[in-house]
């Protein structure tokens, strides 16, 4: 078995079958996610449509577009790479224009894929295109360099995960989990530091924010509330009360505020609070949604990661492997 899998062919199938998946599928998973750019303008934002990729090209310097091939690419320190088309059309007022395609960047072609331009061609038109017909492909060329994505083992998506880690010297625990949907993923991590206190960090928000304030703009405001939704174990419930003695906020609207003015700083208070809803929908636990609906949902996720940080502190619960 393990010979019959170890061929020419075989070792790197693996690599091409994935890009080609991420060709025919992945890359319109990317944009059906995202669907939506909005604008600065008042009720105009972009919708995003269908997207193609084409065949390796290059543009000479008289302006001709010729195809591209490997050796080629090889030999000009080029990138084997070709153009990104995506469809898009903008909407004002409610009304939709006309859809346009427009050319958004070059996507590196993956050698012997289903879009390189060696498919298809016999071992003699190979060898004239300087390639050697032995070669299994599976790789990239970028600036004339040969470069492979390295296969490596993952974590699992979307579970909470445990373990013991260190800041300034001191033995912490800290909770993560890597939510994914579809084309975007976002790591949210849990910290217990000194004093017991929480923090948590995720994308597109500087530093750490504590546990408590970004439980108030979730929406879940009482203290009794917050203690409640983390645990009702009694040795759990002291560590809340240090951290809600230590809350920066009281209401849901403080909370926002407070989270405004770390992810724009500097901006007007309106574009601030504009912000970080836009932030905390998008980009926090985006596996449980991107509405303010789900942000109930987000709230008790994050508060079963808070539970699992101080389950580790006090030993009743292993760390991950």
């Amino acid at each position: 078995m393990s010979q019959a899998y170890f061929t020419r062919d075989k070792i790197v199938q693996h690599h091409i079958d994935s890009f080609n998946k991420f060709i025919d599928y992945g890359l319109q998973k990317i944009i059906d996610e995202q669907r939506i750019i909005e604008t600065d303008i008042e009720d105009t934002y972009l919708k995003l449509g269908k997207i193609r990729v084409e065949h390796p090209v290059v543009k000479e310097a008289d302006g001709a577009i010729e195809k591209l091939y490997p050796n080629e690419a090889r030999l000009r320190n080029l990138s084997y790479s070709g153009p990104l088309y995506l469809e898009m059309s903008v909407v004002k007022d409610g009304i939709e224009s006309e859809a346009m395609e427009a050319k958004i960047g070059q996507l590196p072609i993956m050698v012997k894929s289903k879009i390189c331009n060696l498919l298809g061609l016999s071992e003699i038109e190979k060898v004239r295109y300087g390639e050697d017909p032995l070669d299994p492909g599976g790789y990239f060329i970028i600036g004339g360099t040969e470069r492979v994505v390295m296969t490596l083992e993952d974590l699992a998506p979307n579970k909470i995960l445990v373990e013991f880690g260190e800041r300034y010297g001191d033995e912490i625990e800290v909770a993560k989990v890597f939510s994914q949907k579809r084309g975007y993923r976002a790591l949210v991590i849990v910290e217990r530091g000194r004093k017991s206190l929480l923090e948590v960090s995720f994308p597109s928000i500087s530093g750490r924010v504590y546990f408590i304030t970004l439980m108030r703009a979730l929406g879940i405001v009482t203290d009794e509330d917050i203690v409640n939704a983390v645990s009702s174990d009694p040795e759990i419930i002291k560590f809340m009360l240090e951290n809600l003695e230590e809350a920066e906020v009281e209401t849901q609207e403080e909370a926002i505020e407070k989270i405004g003015a770390r992810v724009a700083a500097g901006q007007a208070k309106e574009y601030q609070i504009k912000r970080a809803n836009y932030v905390i929908d998008r980009y926090l636990f985006p596996h449980l949604g991107n509405e303010v609906r789900d942000r109930i949902s987000k709230a008790h996720f994050l508060a079963r990661m808070a539970e699992s940080c101080f389950e580790l502190a006090l030993k009743k619960r292993t760390e991950d492997d």
